[in-house]
């Protein structure tokens, strides 16, 4: 492979990688909004009952997070974090600790280092090449930690499944501990690609989205004056 062809797959996975993120920025976002939302609710006896809006909100959340876990975590489809794990593995010399190295300048750095250092999280010391158990283990990670989620997407929410009966319903928590894994897998290969480390991709709210809530929603109409 020429180093263009590498400089070029290295550039789709970054694509990748920055696609992938966005989604998984807005679904850890949507996550915050849900359970703030729960949070809301319980502290107003007014607004519990009837339960419809709050079934609906809650259905539509877990529907848009399990489509969401489902089509990161795509074995089939090309723009994936399964899949860019899976390119890697298949192209070990695209990212090699010399291109890794040469990615971080920062004087101090490199002095102390570091970059060689957290080459090692990816390889074993000293050696070249992303070491492959490690990517098969995060690719099983994956698997394991969002199967439950995809199964459920599948038969429930994709397709009226005549068998979909019999699957196990993930709940909350599964849905939960599902972007975590994902969130914990994405920010390692943002590390590997982008040489950033950030503790989740969850974006910064930039907005106080709680604001609409605080004014009525449905005002009172107003009372014509009576003549005479």
């Amino acid at each position: 492979m020429t180093e263009e062809q590498k400089d070029q797959l290295r550039q789709k996975w970054k694509s990748w990688l920055d696609e992938i993120g966005n989604e998984l920025g807005w679904l850890l976002t949507g996550r915050d909004i849900f359970w703030r939302l729960q949070e809301i609710v319980e502290s107003n006896d007014k607004i519990q009952s009837p339960p419809i809006l709050h079934n609906w909100i809650a259905d539509n959340y877990v529907a848009k997070v399990a489509t969401g876990i489902r089509k990161i975590v795509d074995k089939k489809k090309s723009c994936s974090l399964f899949q860019l794990i899976l390119g890697i593995e298949k192209n070990p010399d695209v990212i090699t600790r010399e291109y890794f190295v040469s990615q971080w300048h920062d004087k101090v750095t490199k002095k102390l280092g570091i970059d060689n250092q957290t080459f090692d999280e990816f390889a074993k010391p000293g050696e070249q090449r992303v070491d492959l158990e490690n990517l098969t283990s995060d690719k099983q990670k994956l698997s394991e930690g969002t199967n439950l989620i995809k199964n459920f997407t599948d038969k429930w929410i994709a397709h009226f499944d005549k068998k979909r009966g019999i699957i196990q319903m993930p709940t909350f928590g599964d849905l939960n501990n599902a972007l975590d894994i994902i969130d914990e897998v994405w920010c390692k290969y943002s590390l590997l690609l982008m040489c950033s480390a950030p503790d989740t991709r969850k974006p910064a709210m930039a907005l106080d989205w709680e604001a609409p809530l605080q004014h009525c929603w449905i005002e009172e109409p107003e009372k014509e004056e009576s003549e005479g």
